[in-house]
C-alpha cells in the first residue's frame, strides 16, 4: 500500500505539480522546475535502490528550491510593503532591478487580482507540499523495506519459483505469452514510430527537422528488414536529449530578453516557420501581465504537447532498456527464446506454401491448451499475426491514396506500381521486395514537400 502511494506521488503528483509551475509563469525558477520535470523519467523503475538513493535525494532538492522560492517571497514582499520607496522603483518597469527580479518570479503584488497572486505564489507552495509529502511517504517506505529485511534476513531470490519444464501445460501457455510479448515489443516500436512522425510532419521547421530525418531513416531501415538493436538504443538516446533541449529552448524563448533581440522579425512568422520558436506569451512594461499571441494556429499549440509526449515516452522507454542491460535478472531468459521464437516465425513467414504446418501449430485442440486462457491467448495471437501478413495491403492503399489525392507526374507513379503490384500472382512477396525502393521514393518527395513549407 505504501508503495503504491509513493508511485503515484512521484510519478504522478510530482510531475504535474512541476508542470504547474512551469507552465503558469515564466521565471528562473519556473525554468528549474521544467528541467526536473524532463529530468524524472531518467530516475530509472521504483525500485527500492532507486527509491533510497536517487528518489529520495530528487525529491529533497526540488524541496529545498521551493522552500527558497517561498521564503525569497516572503522577505520580498515584506520589504517591498515596509519600504514605499523601493515599491515605487519597483513599480518603474523601465528600471533594471524590476527587471531583474521579474526574471526571478518576484513582483509586486499592490493593484493584483486573485489570479495574479494564485499564479505567481500558489505554484511554489503547491510543489513544497507535494515534495515534502513524497520525501515522508519515501522515508517510510525505507523504513518499512529495512524492519522487512531485519525480520526476514534471507533474501526473495531463494524463494522464487523455477519453472516446471515438466508441466507441459505450462510450457505451451508460456511459450504463447513469449510470443504474445513479441509481438506487443513491435506494436510498441510501431508506436514509437508514429509519435516521431507526428512530431516530424507537425510543425515543419528548421529544429523539427531532425525528427523528420530520423523518421525517415526508420521507415528506409524498416523497408531493408534490418534488425534495430543497440545502435537504435543510443540513436534513440540521444534524440530523447535532443529533444529536452528542444523543449527547453522553446521554454527559454517566452522569456521578455529573447524576444527582445527578435522584436521585428516576430511580427513576422518567417522567424518562427524557419527555426520554429513560437511566442506563445508575450509581456510588455504596461502590462503587469503576460498575454497570450492570438495570430497563431493550431499547431503552433499542438507541437509542444507532441514534443513533451515524445520525449517522456521516449525516455522512459530508453531508461527501461539501459536498466534492464545494466542489471540482468532471471525474467531475461526468455528474451532470448522470444527471438529465436520471432526469426522462426520470420523464416516461416517467407514460405507461402506451409499453411499445413500453420494450421496445425495454432489447433485449438493440441496439448496444453485445455484452460480457456491458453485458448484466448491462441485465438489473439492467430488474429494479430493474420493482421501482421495482411499489413502489406495498407501500403498499396496508402500509395493508391497518395496518388489519387495529390495529382501530379510524381505521384502518378505510385498509381502505376500499386495497380502492377496489385495484379501479380504473389503481391506479398513482390511488395516485400520492392518496399525498400518505394520507401525510398516517398522519402524524397517527403523531402521535397517538407522544404516547401
Amino acid at each position: 500500500m505504501g508503495r503504491s502511494i509513493v508511485s503515484v506521488l512521484i510519478l504522478l503528483v510530482l510531475p504535474l505539480a512541476l508542470l504547474t509551475g512551469a507552465i503558469f509563469r515564466y521565471s528562473a525558477i519556473s525554468f528549474i522546475y521544467a528541467f526536473f520535470l524532463l529530468s524524472l523519467p531518467w530516475l530509472g523503475p521504483l525500485t527500492d535502490n532507486n527509491i533510497r538513493k536517487r528518489f529520495r535525494l530528487f525529491v529533497l532538492i526540488i524541496g529545498f528550491i521551493s522552500f527558497l522560492a517561498v521564503l525569497a517571497q516572503i522577505v520580498f514582499q515584506s520589504v517591498v510593503l515596509a519600504t514605499k520607496s523601493y515599491s515605487d522603483i519597483l513599480n518603474n518597469c523601465t528600471a533594471e532591478s524590476a527587471q531583474i527580479f521579474r526574471y526571478f518570479g518576484l513582483e509586486t503584488l499592490n493593484h493584483s487580482t486573485a489570479l495574479r497572486v494564485l499564479r505567481l505564489i500558489f505554484p511554489d507552495i503547491i510543489i513544497l507540499a507535494v515534495s515534502i509529502t513524497c520525501f515522508v511517504l519515501i522515508r517510510r517506505t525505507i523504513s518499512t523495506i529495512r524492519r522487512r529485511q531485519i525480520d526476514d534476513p534471507l533474501p526473495t531470490v531463494t524463494n522464487s519459483p523455477s519453472y516446471p519444464s515438466s508441466s507441459e501445460s505450462s510450457s505451451s501457455l508460456k511459450s504463447i505469452w513469449t510470443r504474445l510479448f513479441s509481438v506487443l515489443k513491435r506494436i510498441r516500436f510501431f508506436l514509437q514510430f508514429m509519435i516521431i512522425g507526428i512530431v516530424a510532419f507537425l510543425y515543419p521547421s528548421l529544429l523539427n527537422s531532425v525528427y523528420f530525418l530520423f523518421f525517415l531513416s526508420l521507415a528506409f531501415l524498416w523497408a531493408l528488414s534490418i534488425k534495430f538493436e543497440k545502435q537504435y538504443v543510443y540513436a534513440r538516446a540521444i534524440l530523447v536529449v535532443y529533444a529536452g533541449v528542444h523543449l527547453l529552448i522553446l521554454y527559454l524563448y517566452q522569456f521578455g530578453f529573447f524576444q527582445g533581440e527578435d522584436k521585428d522579425s516576430n511580427n513576422d512568422t518567417t522567424w518562427s516557420n524557419i527555426t520554429g520558436l513560437t511566442a506563445f506569451i508575450e509581456s510588455n512594461c504596461s502590462d503587469k501581465e503576460p498575454y497570450f499571441t492570438n495570430n497563431l494556429i493550431w499547431t503552433d499549440y499542438v507541437n509542444p504537447c507532441a514534443l513533451l509526449v515524445l520525449y517522456f515516452y521516449l525516455a522512459f522507454e530508453t531508461t527501461r532498456t539501459f536498466y534492464k542491460r545494466t542489471k540482468p535478472n532471471p525474467t531475461e531468459i526468455p528474451s532470448v527464446e522470444q527471438q529465436r521464437l520471432v526469426q522462426n516465425l520470420e523464416s516461416r513467414d517467407g514460405n507461402e506454401q506451409s499453411p499445413p504446418v500453420l494450421n496445425r501449430r495454432w489447433s485449438l485442440d493440441q496439448l496444453g491448451d485445455e484452460t480457456w486462457s491458453g485458448r484466448i491467448l491462441i485465438v489473439v495471437y492467430a488474429i494479430i499475426r493474420v493482421l501482421q501478413r495482411q499489413s502489406y495491403l495498407l501500403s498499396l492503399i496508402s500509395m493508391l491514396a497518395w496518388s489519387i489525392s495529390f495529382h501530379s507526374l510524381l505521384t502518378l507513379v505510385y498509381l502505376l506500381w500499386a495497380c502492377l503490384l496489385w495484379v501479380l500472382p504473389n503481391s506479398r512477396q513482390w511488395c516485400l521486395k520492392m518496399s525498400p525502393f518505394f520507401s525510398l521514393y516517398g522519402g524524397l518527395l517527403l523531402i521535397l514537400q517538407y522544404l516547401r513549407f
